[in-house]
Order: C-alpha cells, then sequence, then structure tokens
C-alpha cells in the first residue's frame, strides 16, 4: 500500500509538473508572439520614417532640407526678428514657353533692385515649387518669422500671381494666410507696342540701362515683355510689401507709387486701388497713409475723393478713431496747430499732397466745404512746410 501510495503521488507531481511546463511555455508563445509583433511594428515604423524622411528630403522645397534656411538666415542675425519681411519666391508652376524665358530672372533682379536694396525685405528664391501653406517648411524652417510667399504661374500668354505667407498682420487669429490671387498678366501684341508706348515705358525707368526700342524681331519683343512682367510683378509685391509695413512701422514712405510708375499706362485705376487694399483699422499710422491715398487720388484727377482723403488724414489727425468714425469731422481750423506739432516727415508728405490737391480746388464741385478749406489753404500750407524740423535740418 505504501508503494501505491507514493506510485500515486509521483504519478501526480509528474502531471503538476508537465501542466507547469505547458502553462511556462504558452507563456514563453506567448511572449514571443508579443516580441515578433513588437519588433514587427518597430522595423514598419522605422521604415515609415525613413520613407517619411526621404520623402520630406525629396520633396522639401528647400533643396538643401529642413532647417537649412533658418540657419543660413542666421548668418545674417543672430536675432531672427532683426530680420527685414522675409520674401520666398519658389519656382514658378507651369510649363514655360518661349516667351516666357528669362522671366524668373528678370522678377528676381527687379525685386533686388526695388526692395531689397532700400533694405524692405529679403528676397530668398527657391529651386523647387511650393504648395503654401507647407506645415514642414514652415515648423523648420518660418516658424515666428514674417514671410510673404510669391507663387507665379503661367499658362500660354498668362501670368497668375498668387500671395500668401505667415506672421504677416499681428495680433491676427490664424498664424499663416492662404494664398489669394491678386494679379493676372497677360502678353501684349506685337503691334501694341507703338513708338510712344516704348517712349513712356522706357522714362518710367530710371537710369540709363532700360531705355528701350520698339521691338524689330521677335528676341526684342520678348525682351520687353519680359520687362513689362517683371515690373507688373514687382507692382504686386511692392503692394502687399507696404501693406505689411503699414501694420507693423509710423511714417512709412510707401513705395507703391514709384513701383506703378514703372508700368506707364497700365497702371490704372481699376487694377491698383488707391489705399492698397489695405483696412484703416490694420494701419498704424492711419493719418499719414491717408496722405498717401489722397496723393494718389490726386494723380489720377479725383479731385473730390483727394479732397475727402486729405480732410479724413487731418480728423485722424485731430483724433485717430476718425479714421474709422468718418463725418462728420472736427473744424478744419483746430488742425492747423497739430499739423505743426507733427515730425517733419508728416509734414514732408502733407506739403507734397497739399501742392497737388490744391488745383483740384478750381473745380467748384470739388467739396461742399471747398470755402472752409480754402479760408485755412494757407495756414495749413504753412504749417506743413516752415515748422521746425528734426536738429540739423
Amino acid at each position: 500500500m505504501a508503494q501505491a501510495t507514493q506510485q500515486q503521488f509521483e504519478r501526480l507531481q509528474s502531471a503538476v509538473r508537465f501542466e507547469r511546463d505547458m502553462l511556462l511555455e504558452s507563456v514563453r508563445d506567448a511572449r514571443r508572439k508579443e516580441l515578433a509583433e513588437l519588433d514587427n511594428q518597430l522595423r514598419l515604423e522605422a521604415s515609415l520614417i525613413e520613407l517619411r524622411n526621404r520623402t520630406l528630403f525629396d520633396t522639401y522645397p528647400v533643396e538643401e532640407g529642413p532647417g537649412h534656411l533658418r540657419e543660413s538666415l542666421r548668418l545674417l542675425a543672430a536675432d531672427l526678428s532683426e530680420l527685414p519681411l522675409l520674401v520666398v519666391l519658389p519656382r514658378f508652376h507651369g510649363s514655360p514657353e518661349g516667351h516666357w524665358g528669362g522671366l524668373r530672372q528678370a522678377i528676381v533682379a527687379a525685386l533686388r533692385r526695388r526692395l531689397a536694396s532700400d533694405g524692405l525685405v529679403h528676397l530668398q528664391t527657391l529651386v523647387k515649387p511650393l504648395n503654401w501653406p507647407h506645415a514642414s517648411l514652415y515648423w523648420h524652417d518660418l516658424y515666428g518669422l514674417p514671410a510673404l510667399v510669391i507663387q507665379l504661374s503661367y499658362f500660354r500668354d498668362t501670368l497668375d500671381a498668387d500671395l500668401g505667407g505667415c506672421h504677416l498682420r499681428p495680433g491676427a487669429a490664424s498664424t499663416g494666410d492662404p494664398l489669394l490671387s491678386v494679379y493676372r498678366h497677360r502678353i501684349n501684341r506685337p503691334d501694341h507696342w507703338t513708338a510712344e508706348r516704348v517712349a513712356r515705358l522706357s522714362t518710367a525707368e530710371e537710369g540709363a540701362g532700360h531705355r528701350f526700342e520698339v521691338p524689330q524681331s521677335e528676341e526684342e519683343y520678348v525682351r520687353l515683355e519680359i520687362e513689362v512682367a517683371a515690373r507688373a510683378v514687382t507692382a504686386v509685391v511692392t503692394a502687399a510689401v507696404d501693406a505689411y509695413h503699414l501694420g507693423n512701422s509710423l511714417r512709412y514712405p510707401e513705395r507703391f507709387d514709384r513701383a506703378v510708375a514703372q508700368l506707364g499706362e497700365q497702371a490704372t485705376a481699376a487694377e491698383w486701388p488707391a489705399d492698397l487694399g489695405v483696412s484703416l483699422r490694420d494701419v498704424a499710422d492711419p493719418a499719414h497713409h491717408l496722405l498717401h491715398v489722397a496723393g494718389r487720388y490726386a494723380s489720377r484727377g479725383l479731385a473730390a475723393e483727394a479732397v475727402a482723403a486729405l480732410r479724413r488724414s487731418l480728423a485722424a489727425l485731430h483724433y485717430p478713431d476718425y479714421a474709422l468714425l468718418g463725418e462728420p469731422y472736427p473744424p478744419l481750423a483746430e488742425t492747423v496747430g497739430l499739423v505743426a506739432a507733427t515730425d517733419h516727415l508728416h509734414r514732408d508728405r502733407l506739403a507734397t499732397v497739399l501742392a497737388a490737391v490744391e488745383p483740384l480746388l478750381a473745380d467748384a464741385g470739388t467739396d461742399p466745404n471747398r470755402d472752409e478749406l480754402a479760408e485755412v489753404w494757407d495756414e495749413l500750407r504753412a504749417a506743413a512746410v516752415d515748422a521746425p524740423g528734426p536738429p540739423g535740418q
């Protein structure tokens, strides 16, 4: 009986050991499967990361890869906030045809000559196309930097200009601004370029290096059209740069008028709004900006609009909220002393506008308060011209 009991006990122990070994083996199998699945997942994630990085480098707008543009800008200024507005010009969209040959180089040269040389912008050209908004470009290179993105595309004889960017409007709810179509340029027919039009186009440009002749060959015709297209794009970008600085600077001397003057007769009032399409709510110095608006209306012979903008500027000088509230304005006589108290930049601009608007007052229907304007005109001119300027002047 003792022997039988011992054998039964050993059989039970053997069964327990067998069950334990089976349980351990099942646990090992489960762990091996988990490790295999984890290893496969890690390999897959590593492959996806490698593929994503390779795709990022292959499709990244900056040829050298993420972060290169930002580090390059640090060579110009250790504190990136000290840099001027960054203007990004990627490769154009579309297939260029013969009549667009050399357009990119002409636009780059015009932007550097008109804007970068004055320190208003830093121009950055990209050899790859860009679809804005671009999250990788923003977080790796443009984060915190005011940047204007110029997207140009051409199809046959038409050139379209779209503008967007990031950090362009202080206090805006969104970081970026989407691309908006702002201008369309078409190539003129060869018979459009008469001797008179070519002469006006030549005299509009400063310097003897931009004198043109009536095109006599296909090469001369393409060269002339490329120059006109480059000037048109420069005018559009200048308007955007002016709009940016109007929202961030006081007494900003707007460059838009000089840029549009390069286009001659193509600078129509319908295509180029006098206020640049900028709301006065977004302007840091509305009184000074309204002087520019008044000068543009005067140059177009729009007497009533010019006088209205001038009176609104004087009212805003009296109380800034008048730029938004509108009429009724305070009496003009109360603004004479305020003009004398401004700085020389504002007085010089006011004197220029007065000289342009004064001949328009000969029109009896210019403004219902023309008599009041006439009474204080000489005093305003004296305050604008004779007030003491800054030291040394």
